[in-house]
This record gives structure tokens, C-alpha cells and sequence, in this order.
């Protein structure tokens, strides 16, 4: 039975995996609205999403080193409240520099919380003794789709950007001060001793083979989720000739399945374990997918991506999960490299999707998330680290060399 600070942990970090998953899901449903407001065309658009992207990027190098040295307590203190704030800049943003500005600003500081919130949520998962990891995530898929709900009324009132985004960044600062209470200090991200204490490698950290397959998982199953969300409901309103409403269903079927399997995986995991949930999950999507583009109606589109919704949700936490338990180094620096790649999967996936399009079709280009399901199944089994999976004071793949905490963070 978890005692009352870890209890208290757990409802910090989930507010905080909700509040950071608001403050996107706000942004993201009012893009059309601060492009119009600014007065800018497709491409100047396209550069300052450019700007986000640059922003995360660099945020998960930033927390990746900041927590190893700080901890992820105070890296999430001190950054959420600031990423509340930061959500006024887009709309405050008055020409294209400064609306890129903002959104690099605000990119840095969400990939900095996402390392450090997961950091933070591996240390909370180690104290239980048993997953959680894919009800926090769960709960992100519900603050995602709770900012994405308010924005999209926000926006069919034709409120404006300044005083949704004021409103909305004012509203979420009170319980992230009530919810920082309760996050562990540094003293609780210490290694368990049967993570291992082997020699540190010389190998830089990157390229050591687990954490380069936990990337490929994450980079795999970021790029499927970022297809889902451009693709989807292109694919049933443009290939399946749907009307737009039921086109948006998609999408909303995506991401409600994802959210719900999420909230409900961790007994699956505490019972089959990481693997047995990440490569079944990764065939599920994959099959679901397949099949709803042979039959090519559009119910069955719909179907095929919640199928596929249910199936990836629990692969990102497992991986997540996984890359803060291999002993190889510090939890917030391995994290802060896979979910860069991760990163890079959103960005690199819709836009690979949409190269095929042009040159086979968007249905014969869409086969292609099957391929990345398999790819997902058969590394499945570097999860194993997850909580819930095998620990183990060896290496366990060709190469590796847990890391050493007396002795310093991998290079």
C-alpha cells in the first residue's frame, strides 16, 4: 500500500501531465484563428510551427541535463508555471518573428516538462512497485482533450486569442501551485541497486543500443499518433469521400480509444507485463489499420483508427517507462533522448505520409503506419525495463554497460 507522500506524488504529476496537455490542446485548436489574425499564408505558418518544433527540441536537451543535476522537482516547478504564462505569447504575437518567438519559447518549455514530468512520474512508478505509467499518460490524452474541447467552443464564440489564452494560462497556474507540493525531491530519483552498477561505457549515451531501440520505439509510435492527427480525417473526406463532420470522427475516435486503453493498461501490464502489452497493442493498431484500408468504407476507417488508438496507447508510457529504468544513466538525460526521437517521429512521420501521398496515393501511403507497428513489435522487447517487467543487474543486450551514479553521467 502506497504511504501518503507517494500518494500525494502521484496526484502532483498527473496534474501536471494534465495541465501540460491543456495548455497544447489550447494552442493547437486556435491556430486558424492567429494566422488569420496575423494575416500570414500556409508557408509563414509552416515556419513558425518550424520555430515549436525547434523549441521542443531543444526543451528535452535542456531538462535532460537539468534534472540530472537538480532533479525533476524542481526542473517542473519552475517550468510549468512558466509554460502557464507563456501560453499568452502566440496570442499576443503581432507578426510572423514574433509569433515565432513565442511559440520556440513555448516549445522549449513543454519539451522541458515532458522530460521532467516523466522523470518524475518513473520515480513515483518505482515508489508503487507497480505501473502507473499509462494512467499519468492517460490522463495527458484527457487534458489534450480537454484544452482541445474548450478552445474549439472558445473559438465557435469567436472569443478572442488574448483573453482565451489569458484566461485559460490564469486558470491553470492555481493548481499547478496547489499540485507541486506533492512532487518527490531529489533523494528518491537515486538508481536502485538491482538497476546495476556496472563501469560507465564510454560510449556516448546515444548510441548505446537500448536507448537508441527505445528512441526507434518512440520514434516509431510518435510518428503513427502525428499521421493519425494530419491524416486521418484527410484520408476519409478526400479517399473515402465522407463529408467533413463525420471526416473529424477519425481523429476523435483515435484519440478517445487512445485515452480510455491508456487509463485501463496498467492492470494489463501489472498482469502480462511491458512486452506482452507494447507488441500485442503494436499488432492490434496495425491489424485494425490494415484491415479498415482494405475494406475502404468509411465506418470502417473510423473503426480502423480507433483499433489503432487502442493498440499504440500504452506503447509511448511503456517506452517511457522502460528508458528511465535501464541503469545505463540518469533518468532525466536517457528520457530527455527518447523523447527527442520521439519528437522527431511527429514532425518526420506526417510529412514522409505526405510525400508517399503525392507519388502512390494517401491509402497506399498510409500502409506504411502498418510497417512502423512491426517495427514497434519486434523491439518490443527492450520494455522489458518498465515497471512491471524483468529488472535486471546484467546487460541484457550486446554492448551495454549500466551506468554508475557514484561515478558520474555517461557522456
Amino acid at each position: 500500500m502506497p504511504d501518503t507522500s507517494l500518494r500525494r506524488a502521484r496526484f502532483s504529476v498527473a496534474a501536471v501531465f494534465l495541465i501540460h496537455a491543456a495548455v497544447f490542446g489550447t494552442w493547437a485548436t486556435r491556430i486558424p484563428a492567429i494566422k488569420h489574425h496575423i494575416g500570414i499564408n500556409d508557408g509563414q505558418l509552416g515556419i513558425a510551427l518550424a520555430g515549436l518544433a525547434v523549441g521542443l527540441f531543444i526543451g528535452t536537451r535542456l531538462a535532460g541535463v537539468t534534472v540530472e543535476r537538480f532533479g525533476s522537482r524542481p526542473a517542473i516547478r519552475t517550468a510549468i508555471l512558466v509554460l502557464c504564462a507563456a501560453l499568452i505569447g502566440p496570442a499576443l504575437a503581432g507578426n510572423l518573428l514574433a509569433l515565432t518567438v513565442a511559440l520556440a519559447v513555448l516549445g522549449v518549455l513543454g519539451g522541458f516538462v515532458d522530460v521532467a514530468m516523466n522523470a518524475q512520474a518513473v520515480i513515483v512508478e518505482r515508489g508503487y512497485g507497480r505501473p502507473i505509467m499509462n494512467s499519468l499518460h492517460g490522463l495527458w490524452s484527457v487534458g489534450l482533450l480537454a484544452g482541445s474541447v474548450i478552445g474549439a467552443g472558445a473559438a465557435a464564440l469567436n472569443v478572442s486569442t488574448k483573453l482565451h489564452f489569458g484566461l485559460v494560462g490564469a486558470g491553470l497556474v492555481a493548481p499547478a501551485v496547489l499540485a507541486l507540493g506533492g512532487l518527490l525531491a531529489a533523494g528518491a530519483e537515486a538508481l536502485p541497486a538491482e538497476l546495476g552498477r556496472h563501469e560507465p561505457s564510454e560510449r556516448p549515451l546515444l548510441l548505446q543500443p537500448v536507448v537508441l531501440l527505445l528512441g526507434l520505439i518512440a520514434f516509431s509510435s510518435f510518428s503513427a499518433e502525428g499521421a493519425a492527427a494530419d491524416w486521418s480525417a484527410v484520408y476519409l473526406r478526400d479517399s473515402l469521400h465522407t463529408g467533413a463532420g463525420f471526416a473529424a470522427s477519425a481523429f476523435v475516435a483515435f484519440s478517445c480509444a487512445m485515452a480510455a486503453c491508456r487509463l485501463l493498461s496498467d492492470r494489463l501490464t501489472a498482469r502480462f507485463g511491458p512486452v506482452l502489452v507494447v507488441r500485442t497493442g503494436s499488432l492490434v493498431a496495425g491489424f485494425g489499420l490494415g484491415l479498415g484500408l482494405m475494406v475502404h468504407r468509411p465506418s470502417a476507417g473510423v473503426a480502423a483508427f480507433a483499433l489503432m488508438g487502442v493498440g499504440l496507447a500504452p506503447v509511448v508510457p511503456l517506452t517511457f517507462s522502460a528508458a528511465g529504468n535501464t541503469g545505463l544513466g540518469p533518468t532525466g538525460v536517457i528520457l530527455g533522448r527518447v523523447v527527442t526521437m520521439g519528437y522527431l517521429g511527429s514532425i518526420v512521420g506526417p510529412i514522409v505520409i505526405g510525400a508517399l501521398a503525392q507519388a502512390v496515393g494517401l491509402r497506399s501511403a498510409l500502409l506504411l503506419l502498418v510497417a512502423l507497428t512491426l517495427v514497434i513489435a519486434g523491439t518490443a522487447r527492450f520494455t522489458s525495463f518498465a515497471a512491471g517487467g524483468t529488472r535486471l543487474s546484467t546487460p541484457a543486450w550486446p554492448g551495454a554497460e549500466p551506468y554508475d551514479d557514484a561515478k558520474g553521467a555517461a557522456p
